[in-house]
C-alpha cells in the first residue's frame, strides 16, 4: 500500500464530518496526477436524456460554453438545474458527489421565450467514421496505431405495432421491431424449389427385410416379388398438358366468382327487401297517422278540451257564419233578409254560449287537476343528480311524509264510492288532524261541517242530497292544506317550486299589468318582446282573428320527423311555432301546391327544395305527397323544371329569407347549446318542443 493510500485511511477513519468524499477524492487524485472523466446525463424538457463527458475540474461555466455550440443557443439563455434547484456558474463538478461510477444527472432547459432545447438536436450532425485509429498496447509496454474500418450494417427495421405515450410523446415499438428483418421467403420461381436435393445414407436393415439372393444352397420363394417395367416416355410438354393445371386453375377461379356473386346478390336482395318493407311500414305508419289525426280532430271538435280544439271550433263557427252570409244575400233581400240575418244572430249566439259552456267545463277539469298537481307536488320526495358519478338521488324528509298523508287523506274524502261507515272513518280522521287548529277559522268551518254531515250520514240521508256539503268540505279541506300556517309548512314546498320556476323567467304583461311567466306569453319567431299574455291574447281576437291551427301542427309535425330522420344539423324546423308555418303556407304560398294547385291542406308537405340543403323556410317547396317523392328524388332541378318555374321559386325564398331573418339567430344559439349539451339529441319530442319554447322566449327577452 502506498503512501496515497495508507493517507486515506488515515483520513477515512477520523470522524471528521466537514471532509466530504469528493473533496477526499479530490485529494487522492491530485496526489496522483490523475484526470477524472464525469459522465454527466442531460435530461431536456421532452424527456429526452443525452450524454456527453466532462473533467471533473470543469466549472457550469464551461459546460455552457459546449452547449453552446451544441445546441446553436447562447450559454446565458441555457439554464441547467439539478433536483429542481439552479447551479451556479461558478461551480465544478466536484463540488457534486458522482459516487464510484463518476455519474451525474442534470436537467437542462432554455429561457429564451422562442427557442426550445431538445435531445434531437444534440444528434442532428452526429455522423459515424468510415475509418478510425486505435492504440493497442502490448504486454512488453509497447504501443501500435492500428487503422480500422468501420462497416455499417444499417438495416430498416420493419414497424410491426406500438403505442406511443401521451404524456411524455415517446414513441414505443414492438420488440419484434427491435431487431432485425426477417429472413428472406423462397420464391417459389427459383431453381431450388423445383429441384430435389439428393442425400445418400447408409442404413442397417432389419432382419426381416434382410436382402438375399437366392443360390443353389438357398431358397427364397418370390411369391411376393413384382416385375416393374418402365413406361413410354413423357416430355414436359406432354406432362403439362395431362395435369392442365392452368384449366383446373379457371375453373377454380370460375367457380369462386360465381360463388361470389351469389354472395353479393344474397346480400343486394335481403338490402331491396328491407328497403321495400320500411317503404311499406312508412307508407302504413303514415295512413294509421292520417287516421288517428283525423279521429282526434273528430273528438276535440264534439268534446273539446285543448286551446286548440277550441280555435277550431270557433274557425268552424267563423267560417259556417261566413257561407251563411253569402246563402242569405244570394237568396233573399229587403225584409227576407233581414228575418234571416236574426235569425243567423240567434244561431250564433246559442253556440257560441254552448262553446262557453263546455269551456266552463274544461275550466273546472283544470282546477281539479291543478289541486292534484299541488297535492303530488307537497308528496313527491326530493330528487336531484348528485355530483358524484351522476347519480340520481331521492331524499324523503318529514315535510314530504306530511305531505303524502295529507294527499292520502285528500283522496279518501274525494272517494264518492266509499259506503257510510268508511265515509265516517274518513271524516274521524280529518277531525283528529284539525286537533291542534283551534284558533283557525278555517278548521273549526270544516269541524261544523264535518258534524253536520255525521248527523245526516247517521240519520239516512241519501248520498244526493250531502253532495253539496260533500264538496264544502273537500273545498275547505284543500284551502286548509294551502295555507302554511296551518299545514305545519308543508305548503312551502309548492311555494319553493314555483319561486325557482319564476327566478330569471317573470315578464310583464301590459294588457293585464301582472308579471307572468314566459310559458303564459304567445309568441313566434317574429315576436321581438313578450308584453302580451296568452289569456289577454284569446280575450282580444281584433289583432289576431281565428284560424285552425291543427292542420299547420301536423304539417310542422311532419317536417320534423323528416328532418329528424335525415340526421339534419339544423334546429330552424324546431324552432318555428304552428302560426310561421300558417304564414308560409298561406301568406308565401298561398295555400296551394306550386305544381298542381291543390289546395286541400292535409294532402300538402312543406318538403325541402334542394335536398342535400338542411330544410328553411328559404329552402321549402309547398308540394302534395305524391308529388314530394317525385321531387325528392331529382338530382337536376334545370333538367326537370324550367326557368320560369324556378325563377318563381327563388323569389318566394328571397321573401321567406327577408321575413325570417332573426330565425338565423336563434339557429346559432341552439347550435351553441348543441355543443354544449351532448344530451340535446336524446330528448323526446315533447320536452324538446318545450325547452326549445322555454330558451326561445328568454333568447327573445334578452336580445
Amino acid at each position: 500500500m502506498d503512501a496515497v493510500e495508507k493517507s486515506l485511511e488515515n483520513l477515512m477513519k477520523d470522524d471528521i464530518p466537514s471532509i466530504k468524499t469528493n473533496e477526499i477524492y479530490e485529494y487522492v487524485v491530485q496526489k496522483r496526477h490523475e484526470v477524472v472523466i464525469v459522465t454527466v446525463k442531460f435530461t431536456t424538457p421532452d424527456l429526452a436524456i443525452f450524454t456527453q463527458s466532462y473533467a471533473a475540474q470543469t466549472s457550469i461555466e464551461d459546460i455552457k460554453s459546449v452547449l453552446q455550440e451544441v445546441f446553436k443557443l447562447s450559454s446565458e439563455f441555457i439554464e441547467i438545474s439539478k433536483d429542481g434547484e439552479d447551479i451556479r456558474n461558478e461551480l465544478t463538478l466536484y463540488n457534486f458527489d458522482f459516487g464510484e461510477h463518476r455519474c451525474l444527472d442534470f436537467y437542462l432547459r432554455s429561457t429564451h421565450p422562442e427557442k426550445y432545447i431538445s435531445a434531437k438536436q444534440a444528434y442532428e450532425g452526429l455522423a459515424v467514421p468510415d475509418i478510425i485509429t486505435v492504440t493497442v498496447e502490448y504486454d512488453d509496454g509497447s504501443t501500435k496505431e492500428v487503422v480500422v474500418e468501420i462497416e455499417s450494417k444499417t438495416i430498416l427495421k420493419p414497424y410491426l405495432g406500438g403505442y406511443l405515450n401521451k404524456v411524455t410523446q415517446i414513441e414505443y415499438h414492438h420488440g419484434y421491431s427491435q431487431t432485425g428483418p426477417p429472413p428472406p421467403k423462397v420464391v417459389k420461381t427459383h431453381r431450388d424449389t423445383q429441384t430435389y436435393w439428393m442425400r445418400n445414407r447408409l442404413l442397417d436393415t432389419h432382419y426381416s427385410r434382410a436382402t438375399q439372393m437366392a443360390k443353389s444352397d438357398i431358397y427364397i420363394p418370390s411369391i411376393t416379388d413384382r416385375i416393374l417395367t418402365s413406361g413410354p416416355y413423357e416430355t414436359a410438354d406432354e406432362r403439362e398438358a395431362r395435369l392442365d393445371i392452368e384449366g383446373k386453375v379457371r375453373i377454380i377461379q370460375r367457380y369462386f366468382r360465381a360463388w361470389k356473386l351469389r354472395k353479393a346478390l344474397k346480400i343486394l336482395c335481403e338490402e331491396y327487401r328491407k328497403r321495400i318493407r320500411l317503404e311499406l311500414e312508412d307508407e302504413a305508419f303514415l295512413i294509421r297517422e292520417d287516421e288517428e289525426r283525423k279521429k282526434r280532430e273528430l273528438i276535440g271538435k264534439v268534446y273539446p278540451r285543448t286551446k286548440s280544439d277550441f280555435y277550431m271550433l270557433y274557425k268552424m263557427l267563423e267560417n259556417w257564419k261566413k257561407a251563411e252570409i253569402e246563402r242569405i244575400k244570394t237568396i233573399a233581400c229587403g225584409p227576407s233578409k233581414l228575418a234571416e240575418m236574426y235569425l243567423l244572430l240567434e244561431k250564433e249566439i246559442a253556440m257560441l254560449l254552448s262553446i262557453e259552456r263546455q269551456k266552463e267545463v274544461v275550466k273546472q277539469d283544470l282546477k281539479i287537476k291543478k289541486d292534484i298537481e299541488f297535492l303530488k307536488i307537497i308528496s313527491e320526495p326530493l330528487a336531484w343528480n348528485s355530483d358524484y358519478k351522476n347519480l340520481f338521488i331521492e331524499m324523503d324528509t318529514l315535510e314530504t311524509q306530511k305531505g303524502r298523508e295529507y294527499f292520502e287523506l285528500y283522496q279518501r274524502l274525494c272517494d264518492h264510492t266509499l259506503d257510510r261507515d268508511s265515509k265516517l272513518e274518513v271524516y274521524f280522521e280529518v277531525k283528529m288532524s284539525l286537533e291542534g287548529h283551534v284558533g283557525c277559522e278555517i278548521g273549526l268551518e270544516i269541524l261544523s261541517l264535518i258534524e253536520r254531515a255525521c248527523i245526516l250520514i247517521t240519520r239516512g240521508i241519501s248520498d244526493c242530497h250531502l253532495e253539496t256539503l260533500q264538496m264544502r268540505i273537500e273545498a275547505c279541506v284543500l284551502k286548509h292544506l294551502k295555507m302554511t300556517v296551518c299545514c305545519e309548512g308543508v305548503a312551502m314546498r309548492n311555494a319553493r317550486v314555483r319561486e325557482k320556476l319564476m327566478k330569471d323567467n317573470m315578464f310583464y304583461c301590459s294588457r293585464c299589468k301582472t308579471f307572468k311567466t314566459s310559458d303564459e306569453f304567445a309568441f313566434d319567431t317574429r315576436t321581438n318582446t313578450l308584453c302580451v299574455c296568452n289569456s289577454c291574447s284569446w280575450s282580444d281576437k281584433i289583432m289576431e282573428p281565428w284560424m285552425d291551427i291543427q292542420p299547420y301542427r301536423y304539417l310542422l309535425k311532419c317536417i320534423r320527423r323528416e328532418e329528424r330522420r335525415q340526421s339534419s344539423h339544423s334546429s330552424i324546423a324546431f324552432i318555428l311555432t304552428e302560426k310561421d308555418l300558417y304564414y308560409i303556407v298561406n301568406q308565401i304560398w298561398h295555400s296551394h301546391s306550386a305544381i298542381s294547385e291543390c289546395n286541400d291542406i292535409y294532402k300538402l308537405r312543406l318538403c325541402r327544395f334542394f335536398r342535400d340543403e338542411d330544410w328553411a323556410p328559404w329552402n321549402c317547396i309547398l308540394l302534395t305527397y305524391e308529388e314530394t317523392k317525385c321531387h325528392l328524388k331529382v338530382k337536376s332541378m334545370e333538367k326537370v323544371y324550367d326557368q320560369e318555374f324556378l325563377q318563381h321559386v327563388n323569389k318566394k325564398h328571397i321573401i321567406s329569407k327577408s321575413y325570417f331573418a332573426g330565425v338565423k339567430n336563434l339557429n346559432n344559439y341552439f347550435e351553441d347549446i348543441g355543443r354544449v349539451d351532448s344530451r340535446w339529441d336524446e330528448i323526446i319530442e315533447k320536452r324538446e318542443f318545450v325547452a326549445v319554447n322555454s330558451k326561445m322566449k328568454i333568447f327573445l327577452s334578452c336580445h
